[in-house]
């Protein structure tokens, strides 16, 4: 049987899981994953409040950082993953040759190697803030590469509500340290806060996981011939998704950095939400791949996974972006400036969660090497628009709207790499179809923005109302995609 999407394409109904319990089990993880990202976003409002933008830009520098350290580990985590899982599937056990503890060790080893260069070379700078800043970053980022591999070993074991646990309960501890040691201690206490909920983390993991590092290079290179082409895609990823930060603290400095980086911290829910399906969906669609085939798995994905995700989420985060002008204005009038760019940053976050879900495809094809040169290219767009509207006298918004170009592009590409894969008809068409509702709901958003800028009730009100109404062009794209989904 073969289920009709809005633009006319036939897609093979699979039946590895049924869509019913595939929600269920979204459902059940979406509230343990909210309540974490909840908790993260708490912390940052709360260290933002603390800390001043000045000192919240220098916190988020660290995080910055602590992004692109993390890459470290990820090359082989995401070959980890899929091994594990592989071996799961096929009723096998772990090869003798652990591929785990190779993992541990190769993390330890690169992990431990630039934390070792950070904190040597914070003595050899004479400015406070930046001996403070390699510190911290020393410390934080091998405490967060091993927490990593706790995630990563934890979440291939199957058990989600164990998952769910570690995740959570590490993310309450997040808030308690970081923010009641910056009470105490300010930025410095801070830092402390953070590393020292992630060791707590490990501390928790230790119960049920072997922190037992090996440096074996056969199952180590097997592990990389999967990871490296995704982890070279995650670092130009990263770039796409910090660059404009990059270009915003050289141009404006860590004050105007605190503005932007609030903004982004307020709205990574969309971000979130593609991790929670990511994390109940990769397993069976890597399993899928292996049992019964590529293209079954990736029209399977595309049906029940990216299709909802890229049509029906974007309306919803559009319009709950028009509320943050009142409650922005109301709670912290000194990150004002934050409002415009916080409603285009809640849609790029959708567009890079798209990125992330269609990637799970990618990979379950073989087809990762090719996801580098997309991302690249996607870069150069955000980096190159956003020093463009700097330059030019734009603010914020106009930053943030170049960084929603760059994702919507990078998702595209990606999503068009799965369509091909399984095997659809025109692709182009197919690509723009589904993009459509995230792309107009962006403009949208920015168009009320810019007519009503006003950040009282009464603004936020008209800004709804006016948005509502353009989003009547869509209706037949979205009444189309309730009926498949109620089809199935």
């Amino acid at each position: 049987m073969s289920v009709p999407t809005s633009i006319g394409v036939a897609q093979p109904r699979v039946g590895a899981r049924p869509q019913g319990r595939l929600l269920r089990r979204l459902a059940a993880y979406a509230v343990s994953r909210g309540t974490t990202e909840a908790l993260l976003g708490v912390r940052g409002v709360l260290l933002a409040v603390l800390l001043g933008p000045a000192a919240f830009g220098t916190w988020a520098l660290l995080r910055l950082a602590m992004r692109y350290s993390a890459l470290a580990g990820l090359s082989v985590y995401r070959g980890l993953e899929l091994e594990l899982l592989q071996r799961r599937s096929a009723g096998g056990e772990e090869p003798a040759d652990r591929p785990a503890a190779a993992a541990l060790g190769f993390v330890l080893l690169l992990a431990g190697g630039i934390s070792g260069i950070a904190f040597a070379g914070s003595f050899a700078v004479a400015d406070p803030s930046d001996r403070l800043l390699l510190r911290g970053f020393a410390a934080a980022s091998l405490a967060e590469s091993l927490y990593g591999y706790a995630l990563v070993c934890t979440r291939v074991r199957g058990n989600l509500r164990l998952y769910s646990l570690l995740e959570t309960g590490t993310s309450a501890v997040h808030v308690l340290a970081a923010v009641s040691l910056a009470w105490i201690g300010g930025l410095p206490g801070a830092f402390a806060g953070l590393t020292l909920a992630n060791l707590l983390g490990i501390a928790a993991a230790t119960h049920w996981l072997e922190f037992r590092p090996a440096l074996h290079l056969e199952p180590l290179w097997r592990l990389l011939k999967v990871g490296l082409p995704v982890v070279l895609t995650m670092c130009v990823g990263i770039l796409l998704s910090t660059g404009d930060r990059w270009v915003v603290a050289s141009w404006g400095g860590q004050t105007m950095l605190g503005h932007y980086a609030f903004a982004g911290s307020l709205t990574a829910g969309a971000a979130a939400l593609a991790l929670v399906i990511r994390t109940v969906v990769f397993a069976d669609v890597y399993g899928q791949a292996s049992s019964a085939g590529a293209v079954s798995a990736i029209q399977g994905h595309l049906e029940r996974t990216l299709l909802p995700f890229a049509r029906i989420l974007p309306p919803i985060l559009g319009a709950v972006s028009v509320g943050l002008g009142p409650l922005i204005a109301a709670a912290m009038p000194e990150y004002v400036e934050a409002i415009v760019p916080a409603r285009l940053f809640l849609l790029a976050g959708a567009a890079m969660g798209l990125v992330n879900l269609a990637s799970v495809g990618a990979v379950a094809v073989g087809r990762q090497r090719q996801l580098p040169g997309y991302a690249l290219i996607a870069l150069t767009l955000t980096v190159g628009l956003s020093a463009i509207a700097l330059a030019t006298g734009g603010a914020l918004g106009a930053v943030a709207g170049a960084t929603f170009a760059g994702h919507l592009i990078f998702a595209a590409q990606v999503l068009r790499l799965n369509v091909r894969e399984a095997g659809l008809p025109d692709a182009d068409r197919f690509v723009l179809r589904t993009l459509l509702p995230l792309a107009w709901c962006a403009l949208s958003v920015a168009v009320s923005g810019a007519i009503f800028p006003g950040t009282d009730l009464e603004s936020a009100g008209l800004t709804l109302l006016l948005y509502l109404a353009l989003l009547t062009v869509l209706l037949p794209i979205w009444r189309e995609e309730w009926r498949r989904l109620r089809g199935n």
